[in-house]
């Protein structure tokens, strides 16, 4: 609980930071991906120590995305090795070959070599940006919802607070099983259209 407050909390004060950048410099704030790796240089090359604030901010990016992967990959890896009885080295090699042949190769060839190849009018990277933010992002959650208002039930409550019926976790509860998924489905639709 104290994460998720601490991660909406940090993601809102840098928004307070960033957007008044880009303004100012006359960025468009709705870039998209191209936001960070083409406009937020601009930003710092303004900066006193920019070069400097610049490495620091794409160091901590890099890291960022890489322990991020890392417990997602982590997922599948023991996934294949619960249900397959795959050894750890090949379920290792299998997701990280399986990402690097239908994502990573795509995904860089879409800029050179691959450009006017397009997916459903998008070229291949925003292709996987659009399927990735607003189908696979939303999917995952409403999934998500479902497991554990449905599924986990109790294991969820006993989780979430040491005194399984207390009014907040009664509430919470079932605001994660009826009006979260609901929410969900509608942005869902919008994101669509």
């Amino acid at each position: 609980m104290i994460t998720g407050f601490t991660n909406t909390i940090i993601a809102v004060l840098a928004g307070f930071m960033i957007f008044p950048s880009l303004f100012t410099f006359g960025i468009e704030p709705n870039a998209g991906p191209t936001l960070v790796f083409q406009s937020l240089p601009i930003v710092f090359s303004h900066l006193w120590a920019g070069k400097f604030f610049a490495i620091v901010f794409f160091s901590l990016l890099l890291i960022a995305a890489l322990t991020t992967s890392i417990t997602i990959y982590e997922v599948l890896i023991t996934a294949l090795q619960e249900k397959l009885r795959m050894r750890r080295g090949k379920a290792i090699a299998f997701v990280l070959g399986g990402i690097f042949l239908l994502g990573n190769i795509p995904a860089i060839l879409g800029d050179n070599l691959w450009k006017n190849f397009t997916i459903f009018g998008k070229s291949i990277f925003d292709f996987y940006d659009y399927a990735s933010g607003n189908i696979l992002f939303m999917l995952t959650a409403l999934g998500c919802a479902i497991f554990v208002g449905f599924i986990l039930k109790d294991e969820a409550k006993k989780e979430l607070s040491p005194t399984p019926d207390s009014t907040f976790t009664k509430i919470w509860f079932n605001y994660v099983k009826f009006v979260v998924p609901v929410i969900i489905i509608v942005i869902f639709i919008s994101n669509l259209f």
